[in-house]
This record gives C-alpha cells, sequence and structure tokens, in this order.
C-alpha cells in the first residue's frame, strides 16, 4: 500500500564522514608543528619491527623463499611499497639466520 504525498526521508551515507565546510581557526595545519608529542616512525622500521615478530611464528622448515614471499606480501597488504618490503624481509631474514 502506497501513501500518497509523503516523500520518503532521505538517508545520510554513513560509510563517508561529513566534511566541515572550513578547518578549525586554532589548528595550523602545517607538517612541522613541534606541538606533537610523538617524532614520525620510519616506515622501514615499523615493517621490520613486525617481520621480527612473524618470522618467530613462521614454520621452521619453511623455504626461504616461501617465507621471503609470504613476509613480502603481509607488508604489501598492510600499504607498504614493493622495494620498502623486500628490502626488510631480506635484511631481517639475514639478521634471525633463517635459512
Amino acid at each position: 500500500m502506497a501513501t500518497a504525498g509523503l516523500a520518503e526521508p532521505r538517508r545520510q551515507d554513513r560509510t563517508r564522514p561529513a566534511k566541515p565546510s572550513q578547518p578549525p581557526d586554532d589548528e595550523s595545519g602545517t607538517a612541522d608543528d613541534e606541538s606533537d608529542p610523538s617524532p614520525p616512525v620510519d616506515d622501514a622500521d615499523a615493517a621490520a619491527d613486525l617481520i621480527r615478530r612473524k618470522i618467530r611464528a613462521l614454520p621452521p622448515n619453511l623455504d626461504r623463499d616461501k617465507a621471503t614471499r609470504r613476509l613480502v606480501a603481509l607488508l604489501a597488504r598492510r600499504g607498504y611499497s614493493p622495494s620498502t618490503a623486500y628490502s626488510v624481509v631480506k635484511q631481517e631474514l639475514a639478521a634471525a639466520n633463517y635459512f
């Protein structure tokens, strides 16, 4: 049964947050703002920490090439560039004497 003359209410798109029309006055928006207490984390350092944890969880009899592929794919899924991912994995596998 249809109701005559009544429009359906508009649904708000919940997948995207509402954008403010203007930035707040108290924020300068500069990247080199020294009020941020935490220093920026280097991508390679963060990737190396993750890989060190994952190397410990790898099966001991896993082939080195297969381990390399798995770990590089893990970093790729997390958004790291291929060159960063491969170099970090290669360096951390060597440091862990994984063979």
